[in-house]
């Protein structure tokens, strides 16, 4: 297997899942504190903490990310939104066939949706994670290229 960059001949490459998930990081923090006040009510004494938890992604770890699948439920959630928002406007115009209309085109594009969504998720992303797995950056470059 050649993992020389074909583009600058250096030999400082990395595999692509190995460059994503080094510039990704995850960050939690934890804090708490004591504190004492005077006021009208004498002293008082107060007690907090706090948690936190993130993560942070470099742009060079973004830009070599693995594809992703497509995504069933949230585009079907926004569409059946889109369909309630026309369904409802269609409904002060009291017209049946305009309802049964919105009704046809918010299913059809649903089931449209979900047949797109299969065909890209069965045929689509395994070549494409395939490619992406086998593929290296060039520290050097920053060329991105298959192993042969």
């Amino acid at each position: 297997m050649q993992l020389n960059c074909p583009s600058c001949k250096s030999e400082n490459t990395q595999r692509l899942a190995v460059v994503h998930e080094s510039g990704i990081s995850q960050i939690h923090s934890k804090t708490g504190g004591i504190g004492l006040g005077v006021g009208r009510g004498g002293l008082s004494v107060g007690v907090g903490k706090a948690s936190t938890a993130s993560s942070a992604q470099t742009a060079v770890s973004q830009r070599v990310a693995p594809p992703q699948k497509k995504r069933y439920f949230k585009p079907l959630l926004w569409m059946f939104l889109g369909w309630v928002v026309v369904a409802l406007g269609v409904s002060s115009i009291r017209s049946p066939v305009l309802s049964y209309m919105v009704s046809a085109v918010w299913l059809a594009g649903s089931a449209a949706w979900i047949y797109h969504a299969v065909q890209y998720n069965f045929k689509a992303w395994p070549v494409q994670i395939k490619v992406w797995q086998d593929s290296f950056m060039c520290h050097r470059c920053n060329h991105l290229f298959v192993a042969q």
